[in-house]
């Protein structure tokens, strides 16, 4: 009997934690009311007395929160009093301390995986099923102009599938399609090697093509990034590296050559790459020549606007989303727009600018210790197939070389701190986890 209710608890928790994709789709509030329950969750266990194993990397994510706490408070003790401003304005401390919920967030998932209240396959399931359902109604709305539910893109290059006016369907899917690939080799029956590999191609094409039609096309890179290094990591799939590159390169250039709609937008992405890339080449080495200030991508004015910011309060930062009222304080160059985005659309440089360059060593030093811890979990057997999907989700969220949305929004902080939680807990201990595992499966 009391085994019978720790499955069933298992499971419960379990569902709770796979319904966090769904909520994507029904929209921030939903998102929020999940993590909710999942620290209701994790109060409860606390309060009856588990615990889990606190870890260097634990230590800095308190810091971390700690520093963002002070940030908020200094910067509002100064625009407040300091500064004698004649509008009190708290918004940058009431963000401090909202932010705070990943903070518990993090914990109730570390206390859920490291007691072993948590049934991967259920969660896996649950990930698999939603991303399946996205990856299909993204390509019924190219090809049909509508999805499933009737409803229209609202843009010419972009296909939004079930998030409405949200232009976020590659990203969804580019962030939770790892957990279809592993729970095909962890859970399900298929014990041939060939089938596996079959099968895992087969849902590759149909990730590959959703995410090309969605028209975001930096999941899109990232996807193929990720790919790549699950190959390098992974004794068999490596065997059948050149196959996978061909596929790659087929699927992508005869997806998109095929549909010019979709030929120009890339070729422009392409093209703001390249610009990009010789820019900043330019501006550090002084080799090659300045981007013509009409080919000049709006992305760097994004960066450079996020650099110049992160100048104005370079020690301890303008405090949680504070970049929206600091960056029209800046000093305009001849190269930078007078107007002024949410954020910089990049990580880093939103740490930098919001937490200064004390937030920005804490985030790094915590983010580069699990990595380096984390780097044995990716060929034990035991746990490597439960493991992989969340350190390769949280490898390409703190990939510092792309454009991104905000860290400090609810739909990117969440998988950062799901996927680092995770992380870093099977990194503390070995973790018991039910079902069939990576012995007993022909990919190693």
């Amino acid at each position: 009997m009391i085994y019978l209710d720790n499955v069933l608890r298992q499971n419960l928790f379990s569902v709770i934690l796979g319904l966090l994709p769904i909520s994507y789709i029904f929209g921030t509030f939903i998102v929020n009311i999940n993590i909710l329950l999942i620290i209701i969750i994790g109060g409860i266990l606390y309060l009856k007395g588990k615990r889990f194993k606190i870890t260097d990397v634990d230590k800095l994510v308190v810091l971390f929160f700690f520093y963002i706490l002070i940030s908020g408070l200094w910067n509002t003790v100064e625009t407040n009093f300091l500064n004698q401003s004649l509008n009190e304005n708290y918004y940058i401390l009431g963000k401090s301390l909202l932010f705070l919920r990943y903070f518990f967030f993090y914990l109730s998932i570390r206390l859920l995986v490291e007691n072993n209240f948590l049934n991967f396959k259920v969660i896996f399931s649950f990930f698999s099923l939603t991303v399946l359902y996205v990856c299909i109604d993204v390509i019924i709305q190219f090809f049909y102009g509508k999805n499933l539910f009737g409803y229209q893109s609202p843009y010419e290059y972009k296909n939004t599938g079930p998030f409405m006016d949200e232009a976020i369907a590659g990203g969804f899917i580019q962030r939770f399609c790892l957990y279809l690939f592993f729970a095909l080799i962890a859970f399900t029956s298929i014990k041939k090697l060939n089938l596996q590999i079959y099968t895992l191609s087969l849902l590759f094409i149909l990730v590959i093509t959703s995410i090309i039609f969605s028209g975001n096309r930096m999941p899109l890179i990232l996807f193929i990034i990720n790919i790549i290094l699950i190959m390098l990591t992974n004794k068999t799939i490596k065997r059948f590296l050149l196959q996978i590159f061909i596929l790659i390169f087929v699927i992508s250039f005869v997806t998109i050559s095929s549909n010019d709609k979709l030929n120009r937008y890339y070729s422009t992405f392409y093209n703001q790459t390249e610009n990009i890339v010789s820019h900043y080449v330019y501006k550090v080495t002084g080799i090659g020549s300045k981007t013509p200030f009409k080919k000049t991508p709006n992305y760097i004015y994004e960066f450079d606007a996020g650099i110049s910011t992160f100048k104005l309060n370079k020690y301890l930062g303008g405090g949680v989303k504070s970049f929206r009222f600091n960056c029209p304080k800046r000093k305009i160059t001849n190269r930078e727009r007078t107007t002024c985005n949410m954020h910089p659309h990049n990580y880093y440089l939103e740490i930098l600018s919001d937490l200064g360059l004390f937030g920005f060593l804490i985030f790094i030093l915590m983010t580069t210790l699990v990595i380096f811890k984390s780097y044995r979990n990716l060929f034990n057997f035991k746990n490597k197939y439960i493991f992989s999907p969340f350190f390769y989700v949280f490898l390409m969220e703190i990939f510092p070389v792309k454009s991104s949305g905000s860290f400090f929004t609810t739909n990117n902080a969440v998988i950062i701190f799901l996927s680092f939680a995770v992380v870093s807990s099977f990194c503390s201990k070995e973790v018991v986890i039910g079902g069939p595992t990576g012995n007993r499966t022909p990919i190693r």
